[in-house]
């Protein structure tokens, strides 16, 4: 094994973000920690439906670390499962924000660890989180990757029957891209399936190649509705709506936003969002 000044750098930075992992924690302030929202666009109705609560780290020392940096830091330590909560209470304080500016129907989903889904009292912790800061558990989604299904795929899905029963809704995020099993695909006890950008991305490249239909097919049979992620072009935006997509997210519509500027892109966007289709 060869050590040089590289990988000491690399070392010394993963010691850095998970010391402000730590101050997250322990912060009642959350350090570091916040959250930025993407709306999601109905292309039904042609309005802003929900929002992907998206976690963010701003390090004093290191300034804004990528969440592809910080997550496996995180999820290394188990400082994913205590931050995972507060990640979940910042996003129903925006819930009730929105509420409070009259967007009582906006829904907000997060992005939810195997290493949190599988503690003890996950469900319970939630739900009492849910009622005590009195949000109305059908505007809470909760998003898991498709590669957790790799593994404990019956305790999953066991936890997902519990959250749907209390009124939440669940996505596969990602999908296609990790563990697929179709023999099983119809017993997930999931609502969306989201259309990874890899796919999107090149879907009209050759769209005589392209399975975004088939997924989006596949999964109506299923009994699934689908969000395509990653969408950018209004090319793409028809392509989708042709193919009977129920939801997109993208670029097109906005990048994630702070808070404040979330709830003003709902106003300023609140009748319709036509430009995009």
């Amino acid at each position: 094994c060869y050590y040089d000044s590289e990988l000491e750098k690399q070392i010394i930075r993963e010691q850095e973000i998970e010391k402000e992992l730590h101050l997250a924690e322990t912060d009642p302030a959350d350090g570091g920690l916040y959250l930025q929202y993407q709306p999601i666009l109905d292309l039904r109705t042609n309005r802003i439906c929900e929002f992907e609560a998206l976690a963010r780290l701003n390090s004093n020392s290191l300034g804004l670390v990528p969440p592809m940096e910080f997550i496996p830091i995180a999820e290394r330590s188990k400082l994913i499962i205590p931050l995972g909560y507060k990640i979940f209470r910042q996003a129903f304080q925006f819930l009730n924000k929105l509420k409070e500016n009259g967007y009582g129907k906006i829904r907000v989903s997060v992005n939810v660890s195997i290493l949190q889904l599988l503690t003890r009292d996950f469900c319970e912790n939630l739900l009492g989180m849910i009622r005590e800061m009195q949000i109305s558990p059908d505007r809470v989604g909760i998003e898991i990757t498709e590669s957790i299904f790799s593994s404990n795929y019956t305790e999953i899905n066991n936890i997902l029957v519990t959250l749907k029963k209390a009124g939440l809704y669940i996505s596969i995020d990602d999908f296609g891209t990790g563990y697929s099993s179709l023999a099983r695909e119809s017993e997930l006890n999931v609502d969306y399936l989201k259309v990874d950008k890899y796919f999107t991305d090149r879907m009209l490249a050759n769209p005589g190649k392209s399975i975004v239909a088939d997924i989006i097919s596949m999964a109506y049979k299923l009994d699934h509705c689908t969000i395509a992620e990653g969408v950018e072009s209004r090319e793409q935006v028809r392509y989708l709506k042709e193919y009977g997509c129920d939801k997109i997210q993208g670029y097109i519509i906005s990048r994630p936003l702070d808070e404040k500027d979330a709830i003003e892109f709902l106003k300023k966007h609140d009748k319709s969002f036509a430009k995009v289709t």
